[in-house]
């Protein structure tokens, strides 16, 4: 009997990757798996299963979403009783996968093409959370603390570090601006 490739694909999250999750201290809500530090810096992920690409294929995407304490302290000024996942978006993007596991190369959603493939996918996707995604998110997590720090005190130019590549990702503190709203209001809280 053949297993539908969508089962397949929700036992896979199910049995694979959500329990490295758990063991990184993430917690489930609302189909969002959010880990929230000491410090109230925040990171976010989700699993987005997309229709079928062809007959018999799942693609899904995963989704990041990180912030600093300071950030999610910003954002809830605008609004004060969200939840803390719509107050992320500081860095955020898709985790691309291997070509092999891809749509297609250089794609950002991954192609289930077979069942039986699923559990094959299962540890690239926690491979990837556990080697490469949730390091660098708290690698930017802590240059954007540094950068925030450095802001806040006056400092106008400062040589840090560069996080490391997460194709796909975006750090929106790569492109602040003297006159951004987070930068003055950065250098307000310290006054």
């Amino acid at each position: 009997m053949s297993v539908d490739v969508r089962v397949a694909y929700q036992e896979m999250l199910a049995s694979i990757v959500v329990p490295l999750l758990v063991e990184r201290g993430f917690t489930e809500a609302q189909g969002r798996h959010v880990r929230v530090a000491a410090n109230g810096d925040a990171i976010s992920l989700w699993f987005q299963g997309s229709q079928l690409t062809f007959p018999g294929q799942v693609a899904f995407f995963v989704n990041v979403d990180a912030a600093t304490g300071r950030w999610v302290e910003y954002r809830r000024r605008e609004d004060p009783g969200a939840d803390v996942t719509a107050l992320l978006g500081q860095v955020y993007g898709r985790v691309q996968p291997r070509d092999e596991y891809a749509f297609h190369r250089g794609s950002d959603d991954w192609n289930l093409r077979q069942a039986e493939a699923a559990p094959g996918y299962g540890a690239e996707v926690r491979r990837m959370l556990d080697d490469v995604v949730l390091p660098g998110l708290e690698k930017h997590l802590a240059l954007n603390a540094t950068l925030e720090r450095a802001i806040a005190g006056g400092v106008v130019q400062s040589a840090f570090e560069r996080p490391p590549e997460l194709p796909g990702v975006i750090n929106r503190m790569s492109y602040l601006e003297q006159d951004d709203g987070y930068v003055q209001w950065l250098r307000r809280a310290v006054a």
